[in-house]
């Protein structure tokens, strides 16, 4: 549900693979020759094993041309480097940053597993070529250094040349712009809420990231690819702001890649990007432009597999005001049997909308290839379901290809039936891709894709598949991919949104996850909060200019009304006390049914 914090359902999985824990690392230094040293910190010790990076230094006012440093890695064995040539234990440089220049450094890391109790390794030797002449030295010293220790199930990879990192649109709380990926080869958090406990260690994209200028952070690397998450993606040699082939391959434009590029936004559009939107979603569209940086819209999701529960009563139960705006999910479409839930999704919404309310709709897309009569899922653990891609693209002669068209023909007809009603819907499809939870994310697959690039195939291939063959013209995008990198391009996408569950009770106005999502796109998008627990105070909201176009607050259990749990996010006073919820649906600065305009 989250792009910077853990989705509640997530939270034992995401316990379970992370480990965080304090420990004491050896930081190992050595002299070389020509006023050079180089500096080994142990970045991850989990008791089997460790990370570790390591950085030449330069001291001297030439440039060294090459270097070569010895490694003692004592009971240990490594099982990987990146970043240097390692024969035996000693480590040489790779032709892209064999050179230092005077001032500078060139860094290498690795991880290795223990087999003894002394395993922490240390700096033997180092010598160079080039650089300020003096008498060789080789003397080596060893202290202990704070340090934290992750543990993760993927270690970092191996790298081949480098290009220079140019600037990105996220930055730390210095105002630094965070570069792509550290030194040792994990790549940057971009939100520095991505480390609740403070120890420089992150989680975004399904994998650890290091918070830049951490005390975990040993400083930018200088890839040749985009490290997102896990993955090591080519760059495109020709840069088309977004994902691109080459030679049948998937590669990311620089301008894409988080942290190479500063992303300077063009003013935003005038009207939707379905040029055929039809009248009512043109004025729609036009009324949200008009509002966004100076009220937030009321939003309440509906209580999708339970429909005995009335969540828009409950919300006038305890405010005395109605949501401008309900959720509503496809979730249970295409489960046929007698007393399911969530059925009448299209209905409901159609009601709301005859009522002068908004709509927006959401589909927890169960596995296209489930067998007749069986419930599919949606996460990741629980089916092996992949986006089926080959030669860069989707493989439209495949049977999940065939079974993905079928479940969108059965969306579409309900997409339609709203049309047919005078229905605007702000569309949210795949959404949360980047946490890998639901399987249009998944992380794992064996096929070499990057999971960014097949989830923009999907979204492009529903886009258009939506717009042009099914006709929709009463659709506005809205994208919820939560990273940069599976952003599908401008032309795809009216509002960019991210979903956030941060604690209870916790009402700031998120301007950083607001400024992080503002800034993906390449022309300026509405931004919206399209799934939260605790509701952004609006006075915090305009103290930060944190101008959510939206908020959604997610459903309850069922429960009767009135029951505080933490299951339970709108009604009790497990997340938003009822005093606190009168004062957002009566505050002037938000927007309820009754002051929404006629469409």
């Amino acid at each position: 549900m989250i792009n910077i914090l853990i989705r509640p359902c997530c939270k034992a999985a995401l316990a379970a693979t992370l480990v965080l824990s304090g420990a004491i690392a050896n930081a190992s230094t050595v002299s070389g020759n020509n006023n050079t040293a180089a500096t080994l910190t142990i970045q991850n010790d989990w008791g089997g094993g460790y990370c570790a990076s390591v950085s030449v230094n330069n001291a001297g006012s030439e440039t060294v041309t090459s270097w070569q440093l010895t490694l003692n890695t004592n009971d240990s064995d490594i099982g990987n480097l990146w970043n240097g040539n390692l024969t035996g234990n000693t480590v040489t440089a790779m032709s892209y940053n064999s050179e230092i220049a005077a001032g500078a450094n060139a860094s290498f890391g690795f991880c290795a597993t223990a087999n003894g109790d002394n395993y922490l390794p240390e700096l033997s030797s180092l010598s160079v070529t080039g650089g300020s002449a003096s008498s060789s030295s080789s003397t080596s010293s060893t202290s202990s250094a704070s340090s934290s220790s992750v543990s993760s199930e993927s270690s970092s990879s191996s790298s081949s040349s480098s290009e220079s990192s140019a600037s990105s649109s996220s930055s730390s709380s210095t105002g630094a712009i965070i570069p792509n990926a550290a030194s040792n080869g994990w790549p940057y958090c971009r939100s520095a809420d991505s480390d609740p406990d403070g120890d420089g260690w992150g989680w975004e994209n399904n994998y650890s990231c290091i918070v830049f200028e951490s005390a975990a952070d040993p400083g930018a690397g200088d890839f040749p690819y985009c490290q997102i998450g896990e993955a090591q993606t080519p760059l495109c040699d020709t840069d088309n702001g977004s994902w691109g082939l080459a030679d049948g391959e998937a590669c990311l434009s620089r301008s894409m890649c988080p942290g190479m590029s500063e992303n300077l936004q063009g003013a935003m559009r005038d009207e939707p990007v379905n040029p055929n939107a039809d009248l009512t979603t043109r004025a729609v569209y036009t009324y949200l432009q008009s509002i966004w940086g100076n009220h937030m819209l009321s939003g309440q999701m509906d209580q999708t597999w339970q429909d005995a529960i009335d969540q828009f009563a409950r919300v006038q139960n305890d405010t005395g005001r109605a949501p401008a705006m309900m959720g509503y999910d496809f979730m249970n479409y295409g489960l046929y049997w007698n007393g399911i839930s969530g059925l009448t999704q299209t209905e409901e919404a159609i009601e709301h909308w005859n009522l002068g309310g908004l709509v927006s709709f959401t589909w927890h897309w169960r596995d296209p290839n489930a067998a007749d009569g069986v419930i599919g899922e949606f996460y990741t653990e629980d089916t092996d379901f992949t986006i089926p891609v080959v030669s860069g693209e989707l493989d439209t002669s495949s049977t999940s290809f065939a079974n993905i068209e079928a479940d969108v023909a059965m969306i579409a007809a309900e997409l339609q039936a709203l049309e047919d009603a005078g229905v605007t819907v702000l569309w949210r499809p795949l959404h949360e891709a980047s946490g890998g939870w639901f399987w249009w994310g998944r992380t794992d697959r064996s096929d070499g894709v990057p999971p960014a690039y097949a989830q923009v195939l999907m979204w492009r291939y529903l886009y258009d598949r939506l717009t042009n063959h099914y006709g929709l013209d009463n659709l506005l995008w809205v994208w919820n991919g939560q990273h940069g990198a599976w952003y599908p391009g401008d032309n795809y996408v009216d509002i960019v949104s991210v979903d956030i569950y941060d604690g209870s009770q916790n009402y700031e106005s998120q301007v950083e996850a607001y400024q992080l999502t503002k800034n993906y796109p390449h022309e300026a998008k509405m931004v919206a909060l399209s799934e939260n627990s605790n509701i952004p105070d609006p006075d915090a909201m305009a103290a930060d200019n944190a101008w959510w176009l939206f908020f959604m607050v997610w459903n309850d259990s069922d429960t009767a009304e009135g029951v505080t749990s933490s299951s339970n996010f709108w009604t009790g006073e497990y997340f938003n006390t009822n005093a606190h919820k009168v004062h957002v649906y009566n505050h002037e600065l938000v927007i309820t049914l009754d002051e929404l305009p006629e469409f």
